[in-house]
């Protein structure tokens, strides 16, 4: 039995050595065309990788898509056809590809390249799907007020014709004029009664009853020490972007509470901070907090609160500098 055995081994091996290399040729490069990734030279190919079910494509080839250090308009006009007729998947993989050219224009936290949010708001609303609130989400969280207020007449169109959450919340942050009518006529509607897309909207319209509610569950929170609930009652406030709401968080600068999270904690002003970044995108830089042993940025920040809202702080006491620190677990 041994003998067949080793006999059939050693077949195998002679097999293996004289296996013709034209065979081992074609599978070394069956693996390398696999793994090799797609050379990305103009807008159609970024388009053509993203229809053939590409997502992760190499950022050393988004220059390609520029002309001296801003958006190339031919490019644009390429991103901004398929953008409005493609499928909501590529539709979706151009707005993240616009977000990467914002970036790449200007390298900070804010959107505000012009050729960028102008695909986002025309070609990118042209269709009711998961690309349109994409790009109204990056909207509403990383441009300026100052940059959405342009688009008003646009935001309050769409509102009108396709009333949602994210719609709301851009209204409450552009504020644009002749809202307030629309947004209190679908306020009235028994299906909008308990939207709270409609009440961050009439409150960052003027509506003070409503804005005195999320204001006093912010104190509530506090007062019972209900850290997590706190930083959570931030996020209204901050959409509704009042000069009263916005002083509402700042004032939580000298909060002593902590928040506990599993392993780690985080101290309040820097919530504040980073509830703070919304209303600012454009004052990332000094919002971004970071670990600080004097708390000279906690410093800066209140200094910015105070000039930007009208936050004071008299003689409350300053609770101990810190970000986030490591939470040893409890047994």
């Amino acid at each position: 039995m041994k003998q067949p055995l080793i006999h059939a081994f050693l077949a195998l091996i002679v097999l293996t050595m004289h296996c013709p290399p034209a065979i081992a040729d074609q599978t070394k490069g069956q693996t390398m065309q696999t793994t090799q990734k797609p050379v990305l030279k103009n807008a159609q190919d970024f388009i053509e990788f993203f229809r053939e079910g590409g997502k992760y494509y190499d950022k050393q080839y988004l220059p390609n898509l520029m002309t001296d250090n801003r958006p190339d308009p031919e490019a644009m006009r390429v991103l901004g056809e398929a953008l409005a007729t493609d499928t909501r998947d590529v539709r979706r993989k151009i707005i993240a590809l616009l977000k990467d050219i914002g970036n790449l224009e200007y390298p900070k936290y804010e959107l505000r390249t012009p050729e960028v949010i102008d695909l986002m708001i025309g070609p990118g609303f042209a269709k009711l799907d998961a690309a349109r609130s994409d790009a109204m989400g990056l909207l509403s969280e990383r441009a300026s007020t100052a940059t959405l207020s342009r688009y008003g007449d646009v935001f309050l169109k769409e509102l009108k014709e396709n009333p949602e959450r994210i719609s709301f919340l851009l209204i409450a942050k552009a504020k644009p004029r002749g809202a307030w009518k629309e947004v209190d006529r679908l306020s009235r509607l028994p299906e909008r009664k308990d939207d709270p897309g409609i009440r961050i909207a009439r409150a960052a319209l003027g509506d003070t009853e409503i804005e005195d509610k999320y204001i006093d569950d912010a104190k509530q929170k506090e007062d019972a020490g209900d850290a997590k609930g706190l930083v959570k009652a931030f996020k209204p406030l901050v959409y509704i972007g009042t000069q009263r709401s916005l002083r509402a968080v700042c004032q939580r600068m000298r909060s002593p509470l902590v928040v506990v999270h599993s392993s780690w904690e985080t101290s309040m002003p820097y919530e504040v901070a980073k509830a703070l970044l919304y209303a600012f995108p454009e004052d990332a830089d000094l919002l971004s907090l970071r670990t600080t042993k004097d708390g000279e940025e906690f410093t800066q920040v209140e200094a910015f609160c105070t000039k930007k809202v009208g936050a004071k702080y008299g003689g409350i006491p300053r609770p101990r500098f810190f970000t986030s620190r490591f939470r040893p677990p409890v047994d």
